[in-house]
């Protein structure tokens, strides 16, 4: 099974790279589990294995893969941006780097949002964000406030895409989607003036 989702994986890095993506974001919460009778450590020595093998196609294929930390009731692997950057870290390749998610950031760091970017966007490990609220709602339907965030990102230079990823879709996903674009172009302009 681990060899045909390796095979999965290096084709998605081989498709992204045909459409001309820039990135692709590995979250898959529930292929990333630890087996009965296994160790959390076995687990991310495989998980570890298997990205070094993706990392090879990435560089060749001039894409970016990210290693998406993802909240604890979702998977037991990699659950912060340090865990995520510790495993970038292990495996050393430049197509290898990590995300913020910000719904699954508000529900597992402790540190606020901004500071998370202040602390690991200038070392060049976020090579991608996606805006979402902790209540899994697109960014302005929840208690997540986005100004502090987005004014991080513009004060550290970010050029990157920011995604929208919402799971519950108020009131249906058109609607979800104008509402999230106004909202975080509102911010924007805001922080130009």
């Amino acid at each position: 099974m681990r060899r045909r989702t390796l095979d999965i994986l290096l084709a998605l890095v081989d498709q992204c790279a045909e459409l001309g993506g820039r990135y692709l974001v590995h979250g898959s919460p529930h292929q990333r589990r630890i087996d009965p009778g296994d160790t959390k450590a076995a687990a991310l020595e495989r998980a570890q294995a298997c990205f070094a093998a993706v990392a090879e196609r990435a560089e060749k294929a001039g894409v970016l893969y990210c290693i998406e930390p993802l909240a604890a009731d979702q998977t037991p692997l990699i659950n912060t941006l340090r865990e995520a950057v510790t495993m970038v870290e292990a495996i050393g390749s430049r197509a290898v780097r990590t995300m913020l998610d910000c719904s699954a950031a508000g529900r597992m760091e402790t540190a606020p949002l901004p500071a998370l970017v202040d602390r690991w966007l200038p070392s060049g490990m976020i090579a991608h964000v996606q805006l979402n609220d902790r209540n899994r709602r697109g960014p302005g339907q929840g208690e997540q406030r986005f100004a502090p965030l987005l004014g991080a990102l513009v004060r550290h230079g970010y050029d990157g895409d920011l995604a929208v990823e919402p799971f519950d879709y108020v009131p249906d996903g058109p609607g979800a989607a104008a509402r999230a674009i106004g909202y975080v172009k509102g911010i924007l302009e805001a922080l130009e003036t």
